[in-house]
């Protein structure tokens, strides 16, 4: 029998721990914006928790999010309940933090 491994292994996902000491989800959430929302879509984000940083930006998309959670379920929830509500959001696109 092969010693376990204390070493945490993931598939495509960050491996980090929180300050519970659970491991980190990190992605970055690319957005379109209609219209002139692109203010009041990044003041709205920068207040949802899980969000680690905001940018507003030039070209294809319109703002980039860093967010960290500790489960997919998690990140599904905060894309598809709280990003994706924000009126003024037309399009996301999220890429997971590999390393």
């Amino acid at each position: 029998m092969m010693p376990e491994s204390r070493t945490p292994v993931t598939t495509g996902q960050t491996a980090h721990p929180t300050k519970g000491g659970k491991m980190a989800l990190g992605a970055f959430i690319f957005i379109s914006v209609t219209g002139d929302h692109t203010r009041s879509v990044h003041t709205t984000i920068q207040r949802i928790a899980g969000v680690k940083a905001v940018y507003t930006v030039t070209g294809a998309y319109d703002i980039i999010v860093q967010v960290e959670t500790e489960t997919f379920q998690g990140l599904g929830e905060l894309i598809l309940s709280k990003i994706r509500a924000i009126d003024g959001v037309n399009q996301t696109v999220t890429c997971l933090i590999l390393s």
